[in-house]
C-alpha cells in the first residue's frame, strides 16, 4: 500500500509539474496592421516568468496557401523550452485580411507591426523568424527591413525570385502556374505580371517586381544588422533552386549556416518531424542565437549536405565544398543512333557538325512534375532509359567509365557552341548517372532559352546546372543529354527549329564537374 501511495504521489507531482510548465495557448488573435488590415494569429506563452532580458521570441510565417496553424507542433515545442511564439497568416491567406502581394511592401510592413505588438504586450528578448517557402522568404526580407530580427531559419525559401520563375530566361510554367492559381485573394497585378512573363511582354517591369522581393537584393542590410541566417534548400527544388541560395550564403558576413538536402520544394521540411535534421538544427540555431545557449552550433562546420539517393549526411567547413573539378570536352557523334563522347582532351580533329531538332519532347527529363521530385527525398531516383532518347530531337555525350566513385559536389558548368536556326530556342541539359544496363539516374539539369538571339550564327552558351550532391558508382558513366523541351517549362511558341553543334579546334565545348 505504501508503494502504491508513493507512486500516486509521484504521478500527481509529475502531472502538476507538467501542467505548470505547459505554455498558455491563445488560439485566435486579430492584430491590426498599419493600414487597418486584420492579421490572424495565435500565440504560445511560456508559463515560466520571462527572464530579465525578456522571452526569446520566434515568429512563424506560413507557407504559400497555408495559414497560422502550419507550425503548431514546432511552436509548442519551442514554447515548452521557454520561447514566446507567435504564428500568423500572411495577408490574403487563412483568415487574415488584405490581398497577397508576394512579399511586397505591405507584407513586409506587417512583420514590423507584429514585432511592435509583441513588444507592447509581452517582455520580448532576442527575436527570430522562421518559415517554409513563402514564410522563409518573408522571414529573410523581414529581417533585412527590421533590425530587431536577430536570427532567421529560412527553409525552402528564396533568394532570387527572377531565378525562381524565369531561370535562364525560361518560364517556370508548372511552378509559376501553381503559385498564381492557388492564391485566391491576390493583388490584381499578379495575374497581369504572370501573363506578361508567359507572353514575353513588359519583362523589365516583371524583373523589377521580382528584384524588389528578392532577399539577395538586401544582403547589405542583413550584413549591417548582423542577422544570424540559417538557410535550407533542396536539390530537386525546381521552384526555388539552391543556386541563388548558395549565392546568398556566400555573400553573408554574419553568423550563417547552409543545409542542402534531397527532395523537392518544401516537402522535405514539411514531412520532417521536429527531431529531423532540418528542424532540430533550426531549434539549435535559435537556442544559441536567441537564448544564448552554448550548444556548439557556432563552432560546427557551416555546411550540412545530404547526398542525393543515399541520404548520407556530410559536413563541410564552408561552400563551395571542394576546389577540385574535372573538365570533359565534347566530341561529335557520327550517326543519330550513337552518342558523342566526353574526354579529358580538347577536340582537335576535323571540323564536324551535329544537328538535333525542336518539335518534340524526349525521354530525357525530370520525371513526373512535382511527384518525381518529391520521391527523390525518399531515395527514389528519376530513371530514364537512355536508349529510348530520340537522336533526332536530342543529343547525348558520354564520359569514360568511372573506375572509382565520382563524388559530385556543387555546380556543374556547361560551355557549348551552338548554331540555332531561330532567334528563340530552348535547350534542356540533363546530367545522368548511367549503369551497365543503360538506365540513367538524374543527377541534375538546367533549362536555357535564347530570346532574340542570332539565328544562323554560331554562338557559345555558358550555363550553370543546378547545384547537386551525387555519387556516381564505380563502373558507371556520366551522360549529358540535351533536348529542346521539358515538362515543367514553357516551350517556345515556334518549335520548328534545329540546333547545330559545331566542333573544331576553335569551337570547343566542355562540361566541368566539381567533385571531391
Amino acid at each position: 500500500m505504501k508503494i502504491i501511495r508513493l507512486l500516486a504521489l509521484l504521478s500527481s507531482a509529475l502531472i502538476s509539474t507538467h501542467a505548470w510548465s505547459a505554455p498558455e495557448y491563445i488560439a485566435d488573435l486579430d492584430i491590426t496592421s498599419f493600414d487597418g488590415t486584420l492579421l490572424d494569429a495565435n500565440l504560445f506563452v511560456p508559463e515560466t516568468p520571462p527572464p530579465t532580458e525578456g522571452y526569446p521570441t520566434v515568429i512563424f510565417t506560413n507557407s504559400w496557401a497555408l495559414d497560422k496553424h502550419q507550425y503548431h507542433f514546432q511552436a509548442r515545442a519551442l514554447a515548452e523550452k521557454g520561447y514566446l511564439v507567435l504564428s500568423y497568416s500572411t495577408r490574403g491567406f487563412g483568415h487574415s485580411g488584405g490581398l497577397v502581394d508576394v512579399a511586397g511592401e505591405n507584407s513586409i510592413a506587417d512583420v514590423s507591426v507584429l514585432i511592435d505588438w509583441l513588444e507592447a504586450n509581452y517582455s520580448v528578448g532576442k527575436l527570430g523568424m522562421a518559415g517554409i517557402s513563402y514564410g522563409g522568404g518573408i522571414s529573410l526580407l523581414g529581417a533585412a527591413h527590421d533590425a530587431r530580427v536577430n536570427a532567421v531559419a529560412c527553409l525552402s525559401g528564396w533568394a532570387d525570385v527572377v531565378e525562381a520563375l524565369y531561370p535562364n530566361e525560361t518560364v517556370n510554367l508548372v511552378w509559376g502556374g501553381l503559385l498564381v492559381n492557388t492564391a485566391l485573394r491576390k493583388e490584381p497585378e499578379l495575374n497581369q505580371l504572370w501573363a506578361d512573363l508567359r507572353s514575353d511582354q513588359n519583362l523589365g517591369q516583371v524583373i523589377r517586381f521580382a528584384a524588389q522581393r528578392s532577399a539577395i537584393s538586401y544582403v547589405d542590410a542583413l550584413n549591417e544588422h548582423g542577422t544570424a541566417v540559417l538557410l535550407s534548400n533542396n536539390f530537386a527544388d525546381y521552384l526555388f533552386k539552391p543556386n541563388s541560395m548558395v549565392d546568398l550564403y556566400s555573400l553573408l558576413e554574419g553568423p550563417k549556416k547552409l543545409l542542402l538536402n534531397p527532395g523537392t520544394h518544401a516537402i522535405t521540411e514539411i514531412l520532417a518531424g521536429n527531431e529531423g535534421h532540418i528542424w532540430s538544427t533550426s531549434f539549435r540555431w535559435f537556442d544559441h542565437h536567441l537564448k544564448g545557449e552554448h550548444n556548439g552550433i557556432d563552432s560546427e562546420p557551416k555546411v550540412d549536405m545530404t547526398v542525393r539517393i543515399s541520404n548520407k549526411l556530410e559536413r563541410y567547413e564552408d561552400y563551395p565544398v571542394t576546389g577540385d573539378s574535372t573538365t570533359w570536352y565534347l566530341r561529335p557523334r557520327f550517326t543519330l543512333f550513337n552518342n558523342g563522347g566526353m574526354t579529358g582532351e580538347r577536340y582537335d580533329g576535323w571540323r564536324w557538325t551535329n544537328t538535333f531538332h525542336g518539335g518534340s519532347d524526349t525521354f530525357a527529363g525530370t520525371g513526373i512534375p512535382l511527384l518525381s521530385d518529391a520521391l527523390e527525398g525518399f531515395g527514389i531516383p528519376v530513371y530514364t532509359p537512355m536508349l529510348a532518347i530520340n537522336g533526332y530531337y536530342a543529343i547525348e555525350y558520354q564520359s569514360p567509365i568511372q573506375w572509382q566513385t565520382l563524388r559530385i559536389r556543387g555546380v556543374p558548368r556547361l560551355e557549348m557552341w551552338i548554331e540555332p536556326s531561330r532567334e528563340t530556342v530552348q535547350l534542356n541539359a540533363h546530367l545522368y548517372d548511367v549503369g551497365p544496363l543503360g538506365l540513367g539516374r538524374l543527377i541534375t539539369h538546367v533549362p536555357v532559352t535564347l530570346r532574340a538571339g542570332r539565328a544562323g550564327e554560331q554562338q557559345k552558351i555558358d550555363v550553370e546546372l543546378f547545384t547537386t550532391s551525387y555519387d556516381v558508382p564505380a563502373g558507371h558513366r556520366v551522360v549529358l543529354a540535351i533536348d529542346t523541351q521539358g515538362l515543367i517549362y514553357q516551350k517556345p511558341q515556334d518549335t520548328a527549329y534545329r540546333i547545330r553543334v559545331p566542333y573544331s579546334s576553335s569551337e570547343v565545348s566542355s562540361l566541368t564537374i566539381p567533385h571531391l
